[in-house]
């Protein structure tokens, strides 16, 4: 395994819907300057309001941050598509929130990334959630995806997602996420694991782990109370981590350890960001320790 980090680290303090207080450029720079080799282009973060992601020229936008990256030595090697709700969407909403993902993966093929990691959603069915809604729809929204994933050498790895007091949301438990991947029964996928999502749902992670088994090609690392989707930095939450990373090995996981601890940013000053990160590197190095 290899350590890595989101652009996403400045999320919680990077923009409102108009405007950046923190470029991908910023992100990417203060990536490398904390010691990071490895990285995680998060579209998510570009894909809303009038961010570039959105924009027409949003293909020069991937190219320069892959410009950038090279330039910094850093490689890509997972990408976060752009994710949204099902529900309630006009056709119009529908066929905006489809392009983006498109671009997605168009955008994780540009900037070298070999898995994009894509949200299950959740359909309803009069009340929050329809199991069978849900699987259905996720099936033809998938396999949809396989033809343009293969054309730009893109994996698409399936996030697991959270069962929280606002609602049930579809493939927060393992055995949906795994029914959903074996019905799809294609190369193209494999499976994300959030270690957050996970203790919200109050999973046995290393159970889940040893049932995903060699379908697991990426990880979000963080960490929470298990009240809300926190994003913190392994440790400053409960999630127990000795016997997940034991479990890592166990089930010889070939990915990388992957943070998205945008939340463990938050509130922190400019000034603090670089040490701050590189305080991240340090935690990241010794959690490795614990699955060699």
């Amino acid at each position: 395994m290899r350590l890595s980090t989101s652009t996403c680290i400045h999320e919680h303090i990077l923009w409102d819907t108009a405007n950046m207080f923190y470029s991908c450029e910023d992100s990417i720079r203060s990536i490398a300057r904390s010691g990071y080799k490895i990285m995680d282009m998060n579209f998510a973060s570009y894909s809303r309001g009038t961010l570039p992601m959105t924009r027409d020229n949003w293909e020069e936008f991937v190219k320069s941050q892959k410009e950038l990256a090279d330039s910094l030595g850093l490689e890509v090697s997972q990408a976060h598509a752009h994710f949204y709700g099902w529900n309630g969407l006009t056709a119009e909403q529908k066929e905006r929130n489809e392009e983006l993902v498109r671009r997605s993966i168009i955008g994780a093929g540009i900037i070298g990334a070999k898995w994009l990691v894509i949200h299950p959603g959740t359909v309803s069915d009069g009340t929050y959630y329809s199991y069978k809604k849900s699987l259905e729809e996720n099936l033809k929204y998938y396999r949809a995806l396989i033809p343009l994933a293969q054309k730009h050498n893109v994996g698409i790895a399936i996030e697991n997602m959270i069962e929280s007091k606002i609602g049930r949301r579809y493939a927060s438990s393992t055995e949906e996420l795994m029914e959903l991947y074996d019905k799809l029964n294609d190369s193209t996928f494999g499976i994300c694991w959030d270690f957050g999502h996970a203790n919200l749902c109050a999973a046995d992670q290393c159970a889940a782990l040893r049932d995903i088994g060699s379908a697991l090609k990426a990880l979000h690392v963080d960490d929470n109370r298990g009240e809300k989707d926190d994003h913190l930095l392994p440790y400053f939450g409960k999630i127990k981590w000795e016997p997940i990373m034991k479990t890592l090995k166990e089930i010889n996981y070939k990915g990388d350890f992957t943070y998205e601890i945008h939340g463990f940013m938050n509130g922190l000053p400019d000034d603090l960001h670089d040490s701050c990160l590189r305080f991240t590197k340090e935690v990241g190095e010794f959690l490795l320790t614990l699955a060699k």
